[in-house]
C-alpha cells in the first residue's frame, strides 16, 4: 500500500479524515488479501503528525492484516524539525526510514530550495541509523551544474562511510515546464555531459560494490536482504493501492478479474472533496490489457539485476513462457 500524504498548507485532520476514507474504500474488496508493505511517501510526510501516520496504519490493519514482517517506509527530509520526529514516527509504527539528502553541497540545496544542509544530512542518517538499526535508505543525486567527477566521488565517499543498509542513487531529472527546464534550454544553466553523467553513474556502481552494496536495481544498492520491499513490489508487478492526491493504483479487481490501472486527483482540496463525498478521490481509472501487463513485466524486470523469471511471467501472461513472448528462437538467430 502506498500512502500520499501531503503536510504542508492544510488541516491535518480534515486531511487524515478524508486518507481514512479512501483507504476503507480502496482495501474494503481485497480483505482476503495481506498487506506486505506501507509506504508513506509524496510531499514530505514527516512532516505530518505522527499520530496521524498512527491511525493510518491501525486502519490498514484493522482492513487488511499487516503481514508479520511487513515494512512501514516514511520519506522525510533531514530538517531539524522531521529529525525530531523520528522516535514518535516510530512508536507510530514506522519501521523503516528513507532520507532525502540528495547532496552534501550546501549552494546546491540552496539553489534547490532545500532547508537543510548537508552536514545535517549526514546527522540525520547517524540518527536514524541509532533508531532503525538496517532500516535506513538516503537518496543522492549526480549531475548537478558545475558537478565534477572528483567531487561526487568525494561526496559518495562521505556519505558511504555513515551509510545503513540501503541507498539509492538517481541522475538528476529535468522536467519539462520546470524553471531548470528553461534555464537548460535558455544555456542559462549548463549540466554535465552525457559521457560525464555516464562516469559518475559507473563510479556510483563501483564505490558502492565495492562497500558491499548489491546492485539490485538500476537506481537502488542494499546489502544484501535490506532490499526495499515496498519498491520490488513495483519492480515485480505486484498489486499495490495508493491513497492520497495523485497516489497511483495498480492491482486486479476481485469483482471482474481484471487489472485495473487508476490515479488520485492530484489537487487536494478537490481530493478532499470528492473522498468526503465518495470516499475516495480517484480521478481516472483504466483496465490493463493483458499484452500492457506483459510488456510492463518485462520492462519492469529488465530495471533489476535479477531480472523477470519465467514463472514470474508466466503468472502474469497466464501461462505463456517468457522464450515464446520475446520470440527468443527468432532473436538467437541474429
Amino acid at each position: 500500500m502506498q500512502a500520499r500524504v501531503p503536510a504542508k498548507g492544510v488541516e491535518h485532520e480534515r486531511i487524515t479524515s478524508a486518507l481514512l476514507k479512501e483507504l476503507r474504500t480502496s482495501l474494503a474488496p481485497h480483505k482476503d488479501k495481506v498487506l506486505q508493505s506501507i509506504y508513506f511517501g509524496g510531499g514530505t510526510p514527516s512532516l505530518a503528525q505522527p499520530r496521524n501516520i498512527a491511525q493510518i496504519i491501525e486502519a490498514a490493519n484493522s482492513l487488511v492484516p499487516l503481514a508479520s514482517d511487513a515494512e512501514i517506509t516514511l520519506e522525510s527530509n533531514p530538517t531539524s524539525a522531521e529529525v525530531g520526529k523520528m522516535r514518535d514516527f516510530k512508536q507510530a509504527g514506522v519501521t523503516r526510514y528513507s532520507i532525502g539528502i540528495q547532496t552534501l553541497d550546501d549552494r546546491t540545496l540552496a539553489r534547490m530550495g532545500r532547508l537543510h544542509t548537508g552536514a545535517e544530512g549526514l546527522a540525520a542518517v547517524d540518527r536514524a541509523r541509532a533508531l532503525f538499526p538496517g532500516k535506513v535508505s538516503f537518496d543522492m543525486i549526480f549531475g548537478f551544474e558545475g558537478q565534477t567527477l572528483d567531487q561526487w566521488q568525494k561526496e559518495l565517499e562521505t556519505v558511504l562511510k555513515h551509510a545503513d543498509n540501503h541507498i539509492s542513487v538517481y541522475q538528476l531529472t529535468v522536467e519539462p515546464g520546470t524553471p531548470l527546464f528553461r534555464d537548460r534550454n535558455a544555456q542559462r544553466v549548463v549540466l554535465p555531459s552525457g559521457d560525464l553523467s555516464a562516469q559518475m553513474y559507473e563510479s556510483a556502481v563501483e564505490m558502492c560494490t565495492a562497500k558491499g552494496f548489491r546492485h539490485y536495481e538500476v537506481a537502488n544498492y542494499a546489502v544484501p536482504g535490506s532490499e526495499s520491499m515496498h519498491n520490488m513490489g513495483y519492480w515485480q508487478g505486484r498489486q499495490w493501492v495508493g491513497i492520497g492526491p495523485s497516489a497511483h493504483s495498480r492491482f486486479i479487481d476481485p469483482s471482474s478479474n481484471q487489472r485495473i490501472s487508476s490515479v488520485r486527483l492530484p489537487d487536494i482540496q478537490r481530493w478532499a472533496q470528492h473522498c468526503e463525498k465518495f470516499g475516495h478521490g480517484t480521478a481516472k481509472s483504466t483496465v490493463i490489457s493483458d499484452e500492457d501487463a506483459k510488456q510492463e513485466a518485462v520492462v519492469f524486470g529488465l530495471r533489476m539485476l535479477d531480472g523477470i523469471t519465467d514463472r514470474r511471467f508466466a503468472g502474469i501472461s497466464g501461462g505463456q513462457s517468457l522464450k515464446d513472448y520475446l520470440h527468443m528462437d527468432r532473436v538467437q538467430q541474429y
